[in-house]
């Protein structure tokens, strides 16, 4: 029993916590990385790139890893107004962002999710379906096979359907793993080489970047485009963009043990970044759009020419994590960023249940 409880997904686990924490502050500084003046820094661009290899794919890994009790219990409630609701306030916020900077989005409404936004919408989507589908056997094989599958379609689908399909089979990988408890990743050979592969895959990128070689496409580590698209973006034909999607898909998982196998086990002084993860995703989120756009009408960051100020700027994303996961910053937000909804008394309210069981 006591194995069990170490091993389960709902008890606080420093190791996930640090590794949602790595992975957290990948995401900010590759979205820092991910700008208009970037293009002409081709170190920038590898950055970017090295950085897309494996932190979505993890991150959806470890959201259904966590997501297992909602699933097999069916708690609607804590699904709307954990992931629901917020995306829809903060769907509602972007768009206001965006008015009040004169940058509204073309094609705004809820099944097109603003930046960064596609994560909340895809796990709240992912911890529904499987509920439903997770009795077929077949569900994780068929679930790759429709993955690498949409990107036949003529055309992109809208909005953030496509994210919806490409990304469940690393989604489910999480559901279905989700009493592993992954040990063989602690020992100290496994760490060895995933510190060795980080270094392969960095160096790799990196390499192909500065000798002008375009062996990755950014469309196919986002995973948002179909194979039309990126066969001609990259000159590939359709057999090659189909054989680099499944090596995607690969890189994905491997990725994923690849940061277990570097994070500490034990509670560091970075766990809390991971333990509140959403708040650095949802205000960091905010603070890109918003520089972004300024820079557009005032180019603010026209300062980033020089190599060691675009580090920095790059890099800021590490100690804003720390900043943005603080207690007093979530205190401030909590109230937009997690606000207190429960569904199940609004719902108990609204049929007079809870009156009756007070009389």
């Amino acid at each position: 029993m006591a194995e069990n409880k170490i091993n389960s997904p709902l008890v606080r686990d420093s190791w996930f916590d640090n590794v949602k924490a790595f992975l957290i502050i990948c995401v900010f500084v590759g979205h820092l990385a991910n700008g208009l003046f970037s293009t002409s820094n081709w170190w920038v661009v590898a950055l970017q790139n090295f950085i897309y290899v494996f932190h979505m794919p993890a991150f959806m890994i470890v959201s259904g890893r966590f997501a297992k009790k909602r699933i097999d219990t069916k708690d609607w409630q804590t699904v709307v107004s954990k992931m629901v609701i917020p995306y829809l306030i903060f769907q509602t916020a972007f768009l206001v962002i965006y008015s009040s900077l004169a940058a509204t989005p073309s094609k705004f409404n809820y099944f097109n999710p603003l930046f960064g936004l596609w994560y909340f919408l895809n796990v709240g989507v992912y911890t529904i379906v499987t509920s439903y589908l997770k009795k077929h056997e077949w569900l994780f094989i068929a679930s790759i096979v429709a993955a690498v599958a949409v990107g036949f379609c003529g055309t992109t689908l809208y909005g953030g359907f496509h994210r919806i399909i490409t990304f469940y089979p690393f989604f489910l990988f999480g559901y279905y793993s989700a009493g592993m408890s992954f040990d063989f990743c602690k020992k100290p050979g496994f760490r060895v080489c995933s510190y060795l592969m980080f270094a392969v895959i960095g160096l790799f990128v990196l390499y192909n970047f500065k000798n002008g070689n375009k062996d990755i496409s950014w469309n196919l580590l986002c995973m948002n485009k179909n194979y039309a698209y990126i066969a001609k973006a990259m000159k590939w034909s359709t057999l090659d963009t189909v054989a680099h999607t499944v090596f995607r898909y690969f890189m994905g998982f491997i990725g994923f043990f690849m940061v277990l196998g570097m994070m500490p086990t034990k509670k560091t002084f970075f766990s809390y970044i991971g333990k509140h993860s959403v708040y650095v995703y949802v205000l960091h989120c905010i603070l890109i759009v918003i520089l972004r756009e300024l820079d557009e009408d005032y180019d603010l960051l026209r300062v980033l020419t020089d190599k060691w100020r675009l580090l920095i700027y790059c890099f800021s994303g590490v100690p804003l994590s720390f900043v943005l996961a603080s207690k007093p910053v979530r205190k401030a937000t909590r109230w937009f960023v997690a606000p207190d909804i429960d569904i199940k008394r609004m719902m108990r309210r609204l049929t007079g249940v809870e009156e009756k069981e007070v009389k």
